[in-house]
Order: C-alpha cells, then sequence, then structure tokens
C-alpha cells in the first residue's frame, strides 16, 4: 500500500495518508499493535523506510481574561468564602453606623481583620487587572508569580 506525509503522534503512532483504490488519498493512523494486520504491516513498513516526521505539538489555546478572572475568584475565595465576604460587608455596614469612635475594642479588632482580608482581595484584582491586559496572557498565568 502506498503511504505519504508519515508523521509520528504524540503517543507513538504514525500518522499518514495511504492511497486507497476507491477513494484515494485517505487519513490514516498506523499502530504497532493494532488488532488489523494492515495497520501492524503498514506501521512496520513506514519505521522501516524512514523518513518520518517528528510528532510536533499543537500551538496552546491563547489564554482569555475570563480564565484569568476565574483564576482570580479562586484565590479569592481561599481567603475569604462569599458568606464571609457578605458577613464583613455586614459587619463593615453596622460599625460604619455605629460611628468608629464607640466602637468597643474587640469591633474595632474585628474591622482591622476585615481591612486586612480586603487588602489581600484587593492586591488579587489588581493583579488580574494586570494579567488581563497583557498580550498575549502568560501560559502560566495561574502561577503564584504572576499573583504576588
Amino acid at each position: 500500500m502506498n503511504y505519504r506525509n508519515a508523521q509520528y503522534t504524540a503517543d507513538g503512532r504514525i500518522d499518514c495518508e495511504v492511497n486507497h483504490p476507491k477513494f484515494g488519498w485517505i487519513p490514516f493512523t498506523t499502530d504497532p499493535n493494532d488488532s488489523e494486520k494492515l495497520g501492524r504491516d503498514l506501521f512496520a513498513k513506514i519505521t522501516n523506510a524512514g523518513g518520518i516526521a517528528p510528532y510536533v505539538p499543537p500551538e496552546p489555546a491563547p489564554i482569555t481574561a475570563q480564565q484569568v478572572k476565574d483564576e482570580a475568584y479562586r484565590r479569592v475565595i481561599t481567603i475569604c468564602p462569599e458568606w464571609k465576604q457578605r458577613n464583613l460587608t455586614a459587619q463593615a455596614s453596622i460599625l460604619a453606623e455605629k460611628g468608629r469612635d464607640n466602637w468597643t475594642t474587640e469591633e474595632l479588632a474585628a474591622w482591622e481583620a476585615g481591612e486586612a482580608i480586603w487588602s489581600e482581595i484587593s492586591a488579587i484584582r489588581a493583579k488580574s487587572d494586570e494579567l488581563e491586559l497583557m498580550d498575549p496572557i502568560p501560559q502560566d498565568y495561574t502561577e503564584d508569580k504572576w499573583w504576588m
């Protein structure tokens, strides 16, 4: 059987085109462990002849701004789950109504703890904004180095 354009696949098989008597040149993947003798024989024929193009991995898909937003969300939720964010917002509203001069020591400590959490979240959002503006967005955008 005639073949052309032989190229290794990622898993060691060989993609090629074979000249089918009825359909002409059609794609075919040979495999040394093929259940059909034709596939095993063609694999042996191609490897014996040599000249097989190496496997070329596909280019990774570009990273989208939404993927960066999703990573930012994951990081924020790790620091402060949504229920805790709602509680902190409610607590801030109550304390604002009360007025800072009327806070107890415990309320001041709670306010400061909430501010520390919001500061971390703000930093994540700022890094997310920076990443979203990059062109292209780095493939390794989930690594900590982009979020510090």
